[in-house]
C-alpha cells in the first residue's frame, strides 16, 4: 500500500492537473492563498507548500501583491543530437531556399520557420583559459565570440542561451561570417564553415547540470534558482581540428535529450 500523499502535495497534484486540462490557462491566476485555506484545502503554511512546489515545478509564478499565475511556457525541445547533427550537416550543401526555410531549432522544437525569432550579436575577445585549452591555442587568442538566442515572435523568453566560438583569423577568410546581421545564417555553422573550406567531421557532447544564474534564469523565463542543462559541444574538422566551440544553456523543465546508439554486431 503506497503511503498518504502530504496535504500540501495534494493540493499541488489538484492544480497541476487543472492546469494540464486547460482549467487554468497561462496568465490567469490561481485563487489566492487565503481563499483556499477558507475553503478548507489547509492551513496557510500547507498552501504556500503547494505554490512554492507548482512553481518549482515550472507550473505558475508567484508575484508579490500579485498572487500566483500560471506560467506562459515556450515550446518543448526534443533534442535527438545524433540525428540533428546529421540531418544539419546535410542542409548545408542543400539549396539557397532550403536552407533559408528550415534550422534544427524548428527542428527540435517543431515549429514553422517564421515562428521562430533569431537574436545575435558578435564580437571580438581574447580566448581565456578554457577557450584556448579547447582550441589549442595560447591564451589570449583573438577569437569571434557569438552570442545567439532564440524565441516565439514577440516574446522575451530565450529557448535556449548560446555561446559559441570561432577562431577570428579562421572565420575572417570570409568576412561574411564576422557580420552578425547576416544571422540566422541559411545551413547554419556547417554552412558557414564550408565557405571557408571546412567540413565538421566530429562533434563532441558534453552535458551537466546546475542552477540557473538570475540573469539566466530572467532570460530564460524559469523561476529563480531553477535547474538548466548545460551543453558543451566541440566541433572537429576533416583535419581533426577544433574548429568551433559552443556553451549552450536550456532551461531544465522544457528540454529533453534523446539518444539512439547503434551497437556494433558481435561477431561470429
Amino acid at each position: 500500500m503506497s503511503p498518504k500523499k502530504p496535504k500540501w502535495r495534494e493540493v499541488a497534484d489538484h492544480f497541476a492537473n487543472e492546469i494540464a486540462e486547460g482549467k487554468y490557462r497561462p496568465g490567469d491566476q490561481l485563487p489566492m492563498i487565503r481563499e483556499l485555506v477558507a475553503q478548507g484545502h489547509g492551513s496557510k503554511t500547507t498552501v504556500m507548500a503547494a505554490y512554492s512546489a507548482l512553481e518549482a515545478e515550472g507550473l505558475v509564478t508567484t508575484t508579490r501583491g500579485h498572487g500566483t499565475t500560471v506560467r506562459r511556457r515556450p515550446p518543448q525541445q526534443i533534442r535527438r543530437h545524433q540525428d540533428r547533427y546529421n540531418w544539419e550537416k546535410q542542409l548545408a550543401k542543400r539549396g539557397d531556399g532550403e536552407r533559408r526555410n528550415n534550422g534544427v531549432v524548428e527542428k527540435d522544437t517543431g515549429l514553422d520557420h517564421d515562428e521562430v525569432e533569431c537574436h545575435a550579436a558578435f564580437n571580438a575577445v581574447p580566448a581565456d583559459q578554457e577557450v584556448a585549452a579547447r582550441f589549442g591555442v595560447e591564451p589570449g587568442t583573438l577569437m569571434l565570440h557569438r552570442h545567439y538566442w532564440h524565441s516565439t515572435p514577440g516574446s522575451p523568453i530565450a529557448l535556449s542561451l548560446i555561446n559559441s566560438y570561432l577562431v577570428h583569423a579562421v572565420a575572417a577568410r570570409n568576412p561574411d561570417l564576422l557580420d552578425s546581421s547576416r544571422e540566422p545564417w541559411p545551413g547554419g555553422t556547417h554552412h558557414q564553415l564550408s565557405t571557408i573550406g571546412i567540413e565538421i567531421a566530429e562533434i563532441e557532447d558534453g552535458i551537466r547540470t546546475r542552477l540557473a544564474a538570475p540573469d539566466e534564469a530572467r532570460h530564460l523565463g524559469i523561476p529563480a534558482g531553477s535547474p538548466v542543462l548545460l551543453l558543451d559541444k566541440t566541433s572537429r574538422s576533416t583535419a581533426g581540428e577544433v574548429v568551433e566551440y559552443s556553451h549552450v544553456v536550456l532551461p531544465g523543465d522544457r528540454t529533453e535529450f534523446r539518444y539512439t546508439v547503434p551497437l556494433d554486431r558481435w561477431e561470429d
